[in-house]
């Protein structure tokens, strides 16, 4: 498994191995791609209560919010929101990706992805799907986040030999054709 460069991502996308729903050639960097923010997100909510991950949580733990064109979210220090990218993302049973934060939103003590950097082969196959980002401030003021502004990075791996099966064909896949964050789902584990 080798990580791709500009030119193979072209390559890539050239033959429908990788699909990058709007495509800007402007994001691609030597060897990643940037992704925007989107505009749904689904913002974690104090519910006075334990939360289980292993039963459905009935409790409206999370606030949706819908942001439109030019008005910025305010993040708060220590609040936590899954946001959805505005690219959405088909990947070829072949090639998995890795999401990273950018170094110039990092540099605000923004996280985007807490554990979940991998992007499964074959994710998107059946349809592109937008990625959800967990997105974390640790910084001590509020944060402006704007639906558009790139927060992201995506880098792709060519995978040895093809999976067996993608994540979109593979039983038991939880997030197949999101195009909104959603919330968690470990209780299907």
């Amino acid at each position: 498994m080798s990580l791709m460069s500009d030119i193979e991502i072209l390559e890539a996308i050239k033959k429908g191995e990788l699909r990058i729903e709007p495509f800007d050639r402007a994001n691609l960097g030597p060897d990643s791609v940037d992704i925007r923010l989107g505009k749904e997100m689904l913002l974690a909510k104090n519910v006075g209560k334990t939360l289980d991950p292993l039963k459905r949580n009935e409790a409206n733990y999370f606030e949706k919010v819908s942001l439109k064109e030019g008005e910025p979210f305010m993040l708060g220090h220590h609040q936590f929101v899954l946001a959805n990218t505005m690219e959405s993302i088909g990947l070829d049973s072949s090639i998995a990706a890795q999401i990273e934060g950018r170094s110039s939103i990092g540099r605000f003590g923004i996280v985007v992805h807490m554990t979940a950097g991998i992007i499964h082969a074959g994710f998107g196959s059946k349809a592109p799907s937008t990625l959800t980002l967990e997105v974390y401030s640790v910084n001590p003021n509020p944060v402006l986040l704007h639906p558009g502004m790139k927060i992201a990075q995506l880098s792709f791996f060519r995978l040895g030999t093809k999976a067996q099966e993608g994540y979109d064909s593979k039983k038991g896949s939880k997030y197949v054709g999101q195009q909104m964050p959603e919330p968690p789902k470990a209780y299907l584990d």
